[in-house]
């Protein structure tokens, strides 16, 4: 599918095309990358939300089960010192 864009500022299409002359690729093949990025953003930014509330369960999580391997060492400790 064919997109065309009036009236971009000068300016700008000079830094896309150096933008574009650093990757070694054209302005074109540029601007679809740009393109293609823009259209998953949304999608990219709801996983890395998702991944981010499960790294902070798993936190959670692991943090309880340390507080019960203490408690539970300290038991064992106990009983360990009455025999």
């Amino acid at each position: 599918m064919n997109i065309s864009i009036r009236d971009v500022d000068p300016v700008a299409i000079r830094k896309i095309d150096e933008l574009a002359k650093k990757k070694g690729i054209s302005r074109n093949e540029y601007l679809k990358n740009q393109i293609a990025q823009i259209a998953v953003m949304k999608d990219l930014n709801e996983i890395e939300n998702r991944y981010s509330n499960l790294v902070d369960a798993v936190a959670d999580r692991l943090e309880q089960a340390n507080d019960v391997i203490r408690e539970n060492s300290m038991l064992l400790e106990n009983i360990r010192d009455k025999y």
